[in-house]
């Protein structure tokens, strides 16, 4: 991996705590020691952990993994736009720069509260992070990324195509990469493609990555998803860098992806 490397997607848990009533799981063992150690086996120098939807806007365990490994470590909160100042400057200096929203599970700031986010984050430099197919919600990304910065997680969270079908996530995606200050995370193949293997998963996304590469080089990062929410099968490293090697052959865009671009985004030279 190139020096400085970042996996942008992440969760850390700590056990059975209480969680939020209809989460889609329980939490369970996943401490950020560990995933140091998953940074580690890929050669990755750094590391962006999302507050998962289970611990809803719970930030104990995310605040002390940042604080704890402060230069490897930045966050991604889950905040109402009713945040007030002191938390948000308390999750800021801790190590997060940005929030999330989605639609799929309980525990996560809606979608719909997107506008107001972007007004109260922008200031901190934070940009907001999106999880939902955005099909449903196309006026309302478009707007947003004409108003702020917006990351679309896992290649826009459309299934992947079946063999010999057009991929319907790529105009959806250039024409929101083409809106305004819109990013995607190339990430969750297993996500998009139940049942495959990550590395086939990857072959069926690969119109799709270089769409999204081809319209955007500067605004893409990659995460790996770990530790892996009920996965079909769970990654390993080796998959990880067959991942990669489909998705990012060429070094100097493979270094723009995992370092230039990520380092921006996160903002870690602030």
């Amino acid at each position: 991996m190139p020096d400085g490397a970042v996996d942008v997607h992440a969760h850390v848990m700590t056990g059975p705590a209480p969680g939020v009533d209809g989460a889609a799981y329980a939490p369970f063992e996943a401490p950020a020691e560990e995933f140091l150690v998953h940074l580690d086996e890929l050669g990755l120098a750094r590391g962006v952990i999302v507050n998962p939807s289970v611990y809803g806007g719970d930030h104990r365990v995310l605040v002390d993994a940042l604080r704890a490994h402060p230069d490897r470590l930045r966050g991604v909160a889950v905040i109402g736009a009713d945040i007030d100042d002191a938390t948000l400057a308390v999750l800021h200096e801790a190590g997060v720069r940005a929030c999330r929203v989605q639609d799929r599970f309980a525990g996560g700031a809606s979608v719909t509260e997107l506008p107001a986010l972007l007004d109260r984050v922008g200031a901190l430099g934070w940009h907001v992070e999106i999880w939902t197919d955005p099909r449903e919600h196309l006026d309302l990304l478009r707007d947003a990324a004409r108003r702020g910065r917006i990351v679309l997680d896992h290649l826009g969270l459309i299934p992947a195509p079946a063999p010999g079908d057009p991929d319907q996530a790529v105009p959806v995606l250039r024409e929101l990469l083409a809106a305004g200050d819109c990013w995607v995370t190339l990430s969750g193949a297993y996500r998009l493609s139940p049942g495959e293997p990550e590395a086939v998963a990857a072959r069926a996304l690969r119109e799709r990555v270089e769409a999204v590469l081809s319209a955007a080089p500067d605004r893409v990062v990659w995460g790996s998803d770990w530790p892996y929410v009920a996965p079909p099968t769970v990654p390993t490293p080796a998959d990880h860098r067959a991942v990669l090697d489909t998705w990012l052959p060429d070094p100097d865009q493979r270094r723009q992806v995992l370092v230039d671009n990520a380092a921006r985004l996160y903002r870690w030279a602030d």
